[in-house]
């Protein structure tokens, strides 16, 4: 179930899962004041390998549900 939800939430919205993830680093997560600071969008090439890797969360979840169910 958590890996279901997890890929799902990397293939629905990624750039707001790289944002959170520990790898963008603390120097991103802290510019600007309060409501000031802006939002810079992340490059495609991220996007679309966050994307892939919720496919392969999505992916394992149902293998290990297939295999526990079946």
């Amino acid at each position: 179930m958590l890996g279901v939800l997890l890929g799902i939430m990397l293939i629905v919205a990624p750039q707001t899962a790289l944002r959170l993830s520990v790898f963008v680093g603390p120097n991103r997560r802290r510019r600007g004041d309060y409501g000031t600071d802006k939002h810079d969008s992340l490059s495609d090439q991220w996007t679309w390998l966050i994307r892939g890797l919720g496919v392969v969360c999505l992916a394992i979840a149902l293998f290990i549900a297939y295999q526990t169910y079946a």
